[in-house]
């Protein structure tokens, strides 16, 4: 009885554990097909934050422009990647213009992002790819939001109508309410694959 019994708790856990893994796909699934913008002023200044608008706005023109033929993530990702300079001169451009004298760093790669929530949809917590953007000495604010699809400032789309999302994954943005254990699911599996990459990290010093 004992086995039978320990056998059944054994299944329900492992019913559970591909549940929530299941849900957690859903979320992450949306969470991959974008690539985050993230830019960090030089200082908290009023000076700096104004220059941070003007860095925000002339990248996000560049990139809108770069990716503007791109159909998904991985060419958009190739697009950036492939014109990074580009990028970076439009953001020296306008550190130019408003007289600094700051440098200014361009760098794709992955970047962990808070809960954030905008006019008409809200973006999960998660590991994002990302465009940085670090001004001088990158010690102040930041801004962030979503350079493809294009769903912030500059040659903004809707969100609904950027044709990147399921209905299921534009119900995640719009509606998290509606979501709630989808959401609670992939934060679990956030905060467990975090836990044993810092445990594996740990093990290998």
């Amino acid at each position: 009885m004992k086995k039978i019994t320990l056998s059944l708790l054994i299944s329900l856990v492992i019913f559970a554990a591909a549940g929530v893994i299941s849900e957690a796909k859903e979320v992450e699934a949306l969470t991959g097909k974008m690539i985050r913008i993230h830019v960090i002023a030089n200082s908290d200044s009023e000076a700096d934050q104004r220059l941070k608008i003007k860095v925000r706005d002339g990248i996000l023109e560049t990139v809108a422009d770069i990716t503007s033929g791109c159909g998904d993530k991985a060419s958009a990702m190739a697009a950036i990647g492939g014109n990074i300079e580009d990028i970076k001169s439009a953001a020296e451009r306008a550190i130019s213009e408003s007289g600094s004298g700051y440098g200014v760093t361009c760098t794709l790669k992955k970047e962990e992002f808070d809960r954030r929530e905008y006019d008409d949809f809200t973006l999960p917590a998660g590991e994002y790819d990302s465009l940085c953007i670090r001004i001088g000495e990158a010690k102040g604010k930041n801004w962030w939001c979503v350079c493809f699809p294009s769903v912030c400032v500059g040659a903004a789309v809707k969100i609904d109508d950027c044709e990147v999302f399921t209905d299921g994954e534009l119900m995640i943005v719009k509606e998290p309410q509606k979501v709630r254990y989808k959401l609670w699911c992939f934060e679990a599996v956030r905060r467990i694959k975090k836990f044993f990459g810092s445990l594996q990290s740990a093990l290998n010093l």
